[in-house]
């Protein structure tokens, strides 16, 4: 039996330990605007495979997935030298410390060979191999919920109103996408779609046919940021015309019909943080504070800024 949204609600959230601080946050907000909602977190471990130590809340389903960070490793091999370099120059961009970050960046530069740059890499391409594990963990979750509907919230994606709306038209898949007018195609700087937020109706074999094309496309993808320029692609090579504006549009993945509802990105995924502001707080509804899981002296006062905007929601509910 498929169930749709009104059915019953589920929210999935996936992570390392690093993370973890901000998915138990997010979760007792998320219960604040759901509080019937069921949750899944898989909770990825050190990352390298041993296990963590987080204690969720109860009725809290907890998939253990350290053992299983290494599955897509072998697809890590795409990567040549140069772009390994490139890779641990483009996430050592994004770590807090000007020293730190300029001190990397002279040895990746200068010395690319060396035992402080080869640990640059290797934090980076660890970093992308994770962020593959996005795709993969649903595709898991699609099978586990099997005729249910789930919306995946990044663990810095932060609910401060409901989004029933979003699964109005019934869609299969939803994604969030930025202003056509920012769109970009160049290599290593793909973006158009977002995936820090998903949502997934209960039809199983249409977003597991999405998944499963999606997933192939990354293993073929060897940019940063791979499995967001990967998603990209995709859907722009099946139809180009739905980066065109917002609204619900249907493409075929492994010949079946696919329903794709875009949502305004910045309501439903706007982005938070030191260097980016809402240009209007009233029509938000999930806050996403990148890049502050880098800088964690930063994060009271922007998960600070965040319960004030819900609290007024609350008010208005």
């Amino acid at each position: 039996m498929t169930e749709t949204w009104k059915d019953g609600q589920t929210f999935l959230y996936i992570g390392t330990a690093d993370y973890h601080f901000m998915i138990l946050k997010n979760i007792e907000l998320l219960r604040r605007v759901y509080p019937e909602a069921d949750v899944v977190v898989y909770d990825w471990g050190d990352g390298d495979g041993g296990r963590s130590d987080t204690v969720f809340p109860k009725k809290v389903e907890v998939i253990d997935w350290a053992d299983r960070v290494k599955d897509t490793w072998p697809l890590m091999e795409i990567y040549n030298e140069k772009r390994q370099i490139e890779i641990g120059k483009s996430v050592n961009s994004r770590q807090d410390g000007t020293f730190s970050r300029r001190f990397n960046k002279f040895f990746l530069k200068r010395f690319p060979h060396s035992r402080i740059a080869r640990k640059v890499v290797e934090r980076g391409i660890r970093y992308e191999n994770m962020l593959m594990h996005k795709s993969y963990n649903m595709q898991d979750c699609s099978q586990r919920l099997a005729g249910k509907p789930f919306f995946l919230l990044d663990a810095d994606a932060y609910l401060v109103d409901r989004i029933d709306e979003v699964f109005d038209g019934d869609p299969d898949v939803i994604l969030p996408m930025i202003d056509p007018a920012i769109h970009d195609w160049d290599y290593n700087n793909c973006h158009g779609l977002s995936t820090g937020v998903m949502g997934f109706n209960g039809s199983g074999d249409a977003r597991d046919a999405f998944l499963s094309e999606w997933y192939a496309a990354i293993e073929r993808n060897d940019e940063v940021l791979r499995e967001l320029a990967a998603v990209n692609r995709l859907v722009k090579a099946k139809d180009a015309k739905l980066f065109d504006g917002l609204g619900l549009n249907t493409l075929t993945f492994e010949g079946r019909k696919v329903k794709i509802r875009t949502i305004e990105n910045n309501v439903y995924n706007c982005y938070f943080n030191y260097q980016d502001t809402p240009a209007d707080f009233d029509r938000v509804k999930i806050l996403h504070l990148a890049g502050i899981v880098q800088r964690k002296r930063l994060f009271p006062k922007f998960i600070g800024a965040v319960e004030e905007v819900l609290n007024k929601r609350l008010e208005n509910m």
